[in-house]
Order: structure tokens, then sequence, then C-alpha cells
């Protein structure tokens, strides 16, 4: 299965858009109610992947990555979620904010995921961010 997986930001002090574009392997399955898929992400040394696990449910998106940045990102519209987003520089503190969240996944595991949001990382400015992931054969 591919993933692909578009996050855009939008900068509004610097009037410009910063996107992020990332096409690799994916694994799904079904647990429950909740929908798991997993893939990694190459770092610049082989032995720092980062290996990220999307759960998936009726309500909410949650993001875990692991290696090299250590992460936990919960995404439910209308609720606000504080995290530590772990790098190899160190740790932020982040506020995220959904505001809107769409999926469409079918039987064979083929579909859609969009989020949009409002991150807000230590006492810096909030950024508006769209995160698009589409899963296909």
């Amino acid at each position: 299965m591919k993933i692909k997986i578009l996050t855009e930001q939008l900068d509004y002090e610097e009037n410009k858009l910063d996107e992020i574009l990332l096409i690799t392997e994916a694994t799904v399955k079904k647990e429950d109610d909740m929908l798991i898929i997993d893939y990694k992400e190459d770092a610049e040394n082989p032995d720092e992947d980062i290996i990220t696990r999307i759960r998936l449910t009726d309500k909410k998106l949650i993001m875990t990555k692991l290696g090299i940045i250590s992460s936990t990102l919960e995404f439910e519209p209308g609720k606000k979620y504080n995290t530590i987003y772990s790098t190899a520089y160190g740790n932020f503190k982040m506020v995220i904010s959904t505001k809107s969240y769409d999926y469409n996944i079918n039987e064979n595991n083929t579909g859609y995921i969009n989020l949009k949001y409002l991150i807000t990382i230590g006492d810096s400015q909030s950024y508006i961010n769209k995160l698009s992931i589409n899963l296909h054969e």
C-alpha cells in the first residue's frame, strides 16, 4: 500500500506557504473500531529512521512518531491538546487545536484523510496547518 502525505504550513508574518510531501509504503490494519496506519520516514542517517503510527477513529486521529523524533499528536475538532515534541535539538511544547477532520477509507483501505489545525510551538505565534493523506495501491 502506498501513502502520500502533504503537509502545508501557512506563515502569516512572512506571507509564505511551506509544503512537505512524503510518498512511501504503509501498512494498514483494523483493530476493533480503529484503523491503524504505519509508515517509515527516512532520516539523513539510516540508523535514525522515524516510524509513524496513525490511529484513526470516527472522532479523532492520533499520530505517534518514534525514533530521532518522538511525539504523540492528537487531532479532534473542538479540542486543544498539549504535547511535547522531542527532537535531536531539544524538546518543544506544542498546542494543537483541530479546526476540521474528514476522512473516507473504504473496505480496501484506500481513501483519504484531511486535517486542518492550528499549531503553537512554545510561546511563538500560531500557524495554520493542513495535512492531506491519501492511501492507494
